[in-house]
């Protein structure tokens, strides 16, 4: 009781840390499969966030799968933490992330980061068109706080431009990034 009230006092001061109100709710698995189904046939994968690494049952079988987060979620996870500058050295594929850059404090870091291991990217991002109130962002522990057009200027800035642009069942929307280099000259960008 007395720890409730204090975990509920600390939060009406600051905003609660991921790691104080962490929980992975089932109904996201829809999330990861919708995003899974922008995969083409890649070799290798990094998924950045991995949480329960619910993306490994929908990948093809032999596709290398690489999972990373800010805690050792199983032996094979990559410990990283994006806000202390954190990301892992490799050079894949594609770098998936769902339900993870609100809460990363540098997006823009972060995003080179991901231009430097792959040419693709594939996330979901939960807007501030569909989540707009300041507050309720920062009480779900959120550390951007981005419009659909800033997500795509700060992922051109980085390289990437969009070639797919969706949303799942709950509104996040879904998004295929690629490096001019990659896209084939048939397939025509999605419109913002």
């Amino acid at each position: 009781m007395i720890r409730s009230l204090l975990a509920r006092l600390r939060r009406a001061v600051r905003p609660p840390k991921w790691r104080e109100i962490e929980h992975f709710d089932e109904q996201w698995k829809r999330r990861i499969k919708g995003l899974a189904d922008l995969l083409d046939q890649e070799k290798s994968v990094l998924d950045l966030g991995c949480g329960r690494m619910w993306l490994r049952e929908f990948l093809p079988a032999g596709t290398r799968y690489f999972c990373c987060d800010y805690v050792a979620r199983s032996p094979e996870t990559i410990v990283c933490d994006f806000n202390r500058s954190e990301f892992p050295d490799l050079q894949v594929d594609v770098c998936f992330v769902s339900g993870c850059l609100e809460y990363v404090e540098d997006v823009d870091w972060f995003l080179g980061r991901v231009a430097q291991a792959s040419d693709r990217l594939i996330l979901s991002y939960c807007s501030t068109e569909l989540v707009s109130g300041l507050a309720g962002r920062k009480s779900l522990a959120w550390k951007s706080h981005l419009s659909h057009d800033a997500l795509l200027a700060k992922a051109e800035a980085a390289g990437f431009h969009l070639c797919a642009r969706g949303e799942d069942i709950d509104g996040n929307e879904i998004l295929k990034f690629e490096k001019p280099s990659r896209q084939s000259p048939t397939r025509s960008q999605a419109s913002p």
